[in-house]
Protein backbone atom coordinates (compact mmCIF):
# COMPACT_ATOMS: atom_id res chain seq x y z
CA UNK A 1 0.00 0.00 0.00
CA UNK A 2 2.87 2.61 0.94
CA UNK A 3 3.82 2.19 -2.89
CA UNK A 4 0.76 2.96 -4.09
CA UNK A 5 0.61 6.33 -2.16
CA UNK A 6 3.89 7.40 -3.35
CA UNK A 7 3.52 7.15 -6.92
CA UNK A 8 -0.08 8.67 -6.41
CA UNK A 9 1.44 11.48 -4.61
CA UNK A 10 3.97 12.02 -6.91
CA UNK A 11 1.48 12.23 -9.82
CA UNK A 12 2.57 15.68 -10.91
CA UNK A 13 4.35 14.07 -10.64
CA UNK A 14 6.62 13.62 -10.74
CA UNK A 15 17.54 18.49 -12.01
CA UNK A 16 17.71 21.46 -11.17
CA UNK A 17 20.11 22.68 -14.38
CA UNK A 18 22.49 25.94 -15.11
CA UNK A 19 22.14 25.54 -19.11
CA UNK A 20 19.46 27.77 -19.86
CA UNK A 21 20.40 30.94 -21.47
CA UNK A 22 16.30 31.62 -22.13
CA UNK A 23 14.85 34.32 -20.59
CA UNK A 24 12.16 34.41 -17.99
CA UNK A 25 9.65 36.01 -19.69
CA UNK A 26 9.78 33.13 -22.90
CA UNK A 27 9.62 29.99 -20.19
CA UNK A 28 6.84 31.95 -18.71
CA UNK A 29 5.35 31.77 -22.50
CA UNK A 30 5.66 28.12 -22.54
CA UNK A 31 3.96 27.43 -19.25
CA UNK A 32 0.97 29.98 -20.56
CA UNK A 33 0.76 28.37 -23.27
CA UNK A 34 0.56 24.49 -22.20
CA UNK A 35 -2.07 26.29 -19.50
CA UNK A 36 -4.35 26.83 -22.64
CA UNK A 37 -4.67 23.89 -23.46
CA UNK A 38 -6.03 22.94 -21.04
CA UNK A 39 -8.54 26.08 -20.51
CA UNK A 40 -9.70 29.20 -20.03
CA UNK A 41 -7.46 31.29 -17.16
CA UNK A 42 -10.55 32.06 -15.59
CA UNK A 43 -11.51 28.53 -15.90
CA UNK A 44 -7.82 27.07 -14.63
CA UNK A 45 -8.05 29.74 -11.30
CA UNK A 46 -11.57 29.07 -10.36
CA UNK A 47 -10.89 25.72 -9.59
CA UNK A 48 -10.96 25.44 -5.60
CA UNK A 49 -12.68 21.73 -5.23
CA UNK A 50 -11.49 18.46 -6.91
CA UNK A 51 -12.80 15.01 -6.59
CA UNK A 52 -11.26 12.40 -8.49
CA UNK A 53 -12.72 8.68 -8.35
CA UNK A 54 -9.88 6.52 -10.53
CA UNK A 55 -8.94 2.84 -10.57
CA UNK A 56 -5.46 1.81 -10.67
CA UNK A 57 -4.13 -1.27 -12.40
CA UNK A 58 -1.01 -2.58 -12.18
CA UNK A 59 1.07 -3.33 -15.09
CA UNK A 60 2.07 -6.47 -13.49
CA UNK A 61 -0.89 -9.22 -13.52
CA UNK A 62 0.39 -10.42 -10.07
CA UNK A 63 -0.58 -7.19 -8.56
CA UNK A 64 -4.11 -6.38 -7.29
CA UNK A 65 -5.87 -3.66 -8.84
CA UNK A 66 -6.87 -0.93 -6.50
CA UNK A 67 -9.41 2.00 -6.30
CA UNK A 68 -8.11 5.33 -5.79
CA UNK A 69 -10.17 8.47 -4.60
CA UNK A 70 -8.73 11.78 -4.73
CA UNK A 71 -10.42 14.67 -2.94
CA UNK A 72 -8.77 18.10 -2.29
CA UNK A 73 -9.82 21.60 -1.38
CA UNK A 74 -7.47 24.83 -2.59
CA UNK A 75 -4.86 25.68 -1.16
CA UNK A 76 -3.94 22.82 1.16
CA UNK A 77 -6.54 20.00 2.10
CA UNK A 78 -6.67 16.51 0.37
CA UNK A 79 -8.19 13.54 1.52
CA UNK A 80 -6.90 10.44 -0.84
CA UNK A 81 -8.13 6.76 -0.37
CA UNK A 82 -6.67 3.64 -1.86
CA UNK A 83 -8.68 0.71 -1.31
CA UNK A 84 -6.76 -2.55 -1.95
CA UNK A 85 -9.52 -5.67 -1.16
CA UNK A 86 -10.60 -4.90 2.60
CA UNK A 87 -7.28 -2.92 2.52
CA UNK A 88 -8.27 0.52 3.58
CA UNK A 89 -5.41 3.56 3.38
CA UNK A 90 -6.30 6.74 3.91
CA UNK A 91 -4.24 10.19 3.97
CA UNK A 92 -5.78 13.47 5.35
CA UNK A 93 -3.97 16.47 5.46
CA UNK A 94 -5.61 19.21 6.67
CA UNK A 95 -3.58 22.31 6.37
CA UNK A 96 0.19 21.95 8.31
CA UNK A 97 -1.80 18.94 9.64
CA UNK A 98 -1.98 15.45 8.39
CA UNK A 99 -2.18 11.27 8.85
CA UNK A 100 -2.21 8.49 7.18
CA UNK A 101 -4.74 5.86 8.13
CA UNK A 102 -4.67 1.77 7.39
CA UNK A 103 -8.18 -0.05 7.90
CA UNK A 104 -8.61 -3.80 7.23
CA UNK A 105 -12.84 -3.81 6.49
CA UNK A 106 -12.41 -7.64 7.10
CA UNK A 107 -10.96 -7.21 10.56
CA UNK A 108 -12.93 -3.68 11.26
CA UNK A 109 -9.47 -2.73 12.77
CA UNK A 110 -7.62 0.21 12.02
CA UNK A 111 -4.09 2.13 12.76
CA UNK A 112 -3.25 5.66 12.64
CA UNK A 113 -0.51 7.50 12.68
CA UNK A 114 1.00 11.32 12.29
CA UNK A 115 2.76 11.97 8.61
CA UNK A 116 6.03 12.91 9.39
CA UNK A 117 7.28 16.06 8.69
CA UNK A 118 8.61 15.09 4.91
CA UNK A 119 6.00 13.14 4.22
CA UNK A 120 3.47 15.87 5.00
CA UNK A 121 5.72 18.55 3.17
CA UNK A 122 4.98 15.84 -0.10
CA UNK A 123 1.18 15.98 0.47
CA UNK A 124 1.63 19.59 0.70
CA UNK A 125 3.45 19.57 -2.60
CA UNK A 126 0.86 17.31 -4.31
CA UNK A 127 -2.24 19.22 -3.42
CA UNK A 128 -0.46 22.42 -4.68
CA UNK A 129 0.32 20.32 -8.00
CA UNK A 130 -3.05 19.64 -8.48
CA UNK A 131 -4.36 22.91 -8.79
CA UNK A 132 -1.43 25.04 -10.63
CA UNK A 133 -2.07 23.70 -14.16
CA UNK A 134 1.48 24.23 -14.56
CA UNK A 135 1.85 27.13 -13.14
CA UNK A 136 4.52 27.95 -10.47
CA UNK A 137 3.96 28.95 -6.73
CA UNK A 138 6.09 32.07 -6.96
CA UNK A 139 4.90 32.60 -3.29
CA UNK A 140 5.94 29.58 -1.74
CA UNK A 141 9.28 29.79 -3.26
CA UNK A 142 8.73 27.45 -6.52
CA UNK A 143 11.56 27.96 -9.33
CA UNK A 144 11.30 27.10 -12.78
CA UNK A 145 13.84 26.58 -15.05
CA UNK A 146 14.35 26.24 -18.59
CA UNK A 147 16.46 23.54 -19.79
CA UNK A 148 16.04 23.67 -23.11
CA UNK A 149 14.65 22.00 -26.27
CA UNK A 150 14.70 18.30 -26.30
CA UNK A 151 13.60 15.16 -27.38
CA UNK A 152 11.20 13.30 -25.46
CA UNK A 153 8.89 10.32 -25.84
CA UNK A 154 9.84 11.06 -29.89
CA UNK A 155 8.66 14.48 -29.83
CA UNK A 156 10.42 18.11 -29.91
CA UNK A 157 9.90 19.46 -26.19
CA UNK A 158 10.17 22.30 -23.98
CA UNK A 159 12.18 20.97 -21.12
CA UNK A 160 11.50 22.95 -17.63
CA UNK A 161 12.24 22.47 -13.72
CA UNK A 162 10.01 23.51 -11.30
CA UNK A 163 11.65 23.23 -7.90
CA UNK A 164 10.84 24.55 -4.53
CA UNK A 165 13.13 25.19 -1.83
CA UNK A 166 12.99 22.34 0.08
CA UNK A 167 14.22 19.98 -2.55
CA UNK A 168 11.23 18.71 -4.03
CA UNK A 169 10.64 19.15 -7.91
CA UNK A 170 9.40 18.29 -11.10
CA UNK A 171 10.73 18.03 -14.58
CA UNK A 172 7.48 19.08 -17.56
CA UNK A 173 7.91 18.79 -20.86
CA UNK A 174 5.83 20.50 -23.06
CA UNK A 175 5.36 20.13 -27.14
CA UNK A 176 7.02 22.52 -29.18
CA UNK A 177 4.50 21.42 -32.14
CA UNK A 178 1.16 21.74 -29.95
CA UNK A 179 2.22 23.28 -26.88
CA UNK A 180 0.66 20.24 -24.68
CA UNK A 181 2.29 18.46 -21.94
CA UNK A 182 4.13 15.65 -23.18
CA UNK A 183 5.13 13.98 -20.03
CA UNK A 184 5.96 14.89 -16.22
CA UNK A 185 8.74 13.30 -14.17
CA UNK A 186 9.05 13.50 -10.31
CA UNK A 187 12.38 13.65 -7.84
CA UNK A 188 12.18 10.27 -7.46
CA UNK A 189 12.52 9.49 -11.05
CA UNK A 190 8.79 8.82 -11.86
CA UNK A 191 7.25 9.56 -15.16
CA UNK A 192 3.72 10.02 -15.54
CA UNK A 193 2.03 10.51 -19.45
CA UNK A 194 -1.35 11.42 -19.90
CA UNK A 195 -3.49 9.16 -22.20
CA UNK A 196 -7.07 10.91 -24.17
CA UNK A 197 -9.50 13.59 -22.56
CA UNK A 198 -12.40 14.23 -20.83
CA UNK A 199 -14.28 17.96 -20.53
CA UNK A 200 -14.90 18.66 -16.91
CA UNK A 201 -16.72 22.42 -17.00
CA UNK A 202 -14.56 23.64 -19.43
CA UNK A 203 -11.38 21.74 -18.32
CA UNK A 204 -9.27 19.59 -20.09
CA UNK A 205 -8.18 16.11 -17.65
CA UNK A 206 -6.96 13.00 -19.22
CA UNK A 207 -8.92 10.11 -19.61
CA UNK A 208 -5.79 8.73 -17.83
CA UNK A 209 -1.94 8.63 -16.62
CA UNK A 210 0.14 5.74 -18.10
CA UNK A 211 3.18 5.58 -14.89
CA UNK A 212 7.18 4.41 -15.59
CA UNK A 213 10.24 4.22 -13.48
CA UNK A 214 13.28 3.44 -15.72
CA UNK A 215 11.75 3.04 -18.34
CA UNK A 216 9.56 0.22 -17.21
CA UNK A 217 5.63 0.82 -16.85
CA UNK A 218 4.86 0.54 -13.18
CA UNK A 219 0.55 0.95 -13.54
CA UNK A 220 -2.25 3.14 -15.36
CA UNK A 221 -4.70 5.45 -13.06
CA UNK A 222 -8.19 5.67 -14.98
CA UNK A 223 -9.92 8.72 -13.98
CA UNK A 224 -13.42 7.36 -14.40
CA UNK A 225 -14.77 10.37 -12.03
CA UNK A 226 -13.82 13.90 -12.26
CA UNK A 227 -15.76 16.96 -10.59
CA UNK A 228 -14.84 20.50 -10.00
CA UNK A 229 -16.44 22.73 -7.62
CA UNK A 230 -19.08 20.53 -6.64
CA UNK A 231 -19.93 20.62 -2.58
CA UNK A 232 -17.50 18.55 -0.22
CA UNK A 233 -18.75 16.73 2.45
CA UNK A 234 -18.55 18.39 6.15
CA UNK A 235 -15.52 17.30 8.37
CA UNK A 236 -13.81 15.27 4.76
CA UNK A 237 -10.42 16.58 5.69
CA UNK A 238 -11.11 16.57 9.54
CA UNK A 239 -7.89 14.82 11.42
CA UNK A 240 -9.09 11.84 13.27
CA UNK A 241 -8.49 12.38 17.20
CA UNK A 242 -5.60 9.58 18.03
CA UNK A 243 -6.91 7.12 20.45
CA UNK A 244 -5.71 7.43 24.24
CA UNK A 245 -3.40 5.42 25.43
Amino acid sequence: MKVWIQVVLLACVLVVSSLSAQPAASTTDVINRARATLGATEKLDGVVTLRMLCTLEPADPKVPAATVLIIARKPNSQRLEIRMDDMVETTILNGRNACIIRSNLAAAGSQMRELTPPERERVLYSTRQLFSFYRPNFKKGEKITYEGTVTHREKRTHKISYKYPEGLETIRYFSVEDDALVASVSDHGVESVNRGSQMVQGIKFPASIDYYEAGRKLHTINLKEVSVNQPLAAGIFEIPKAPEK
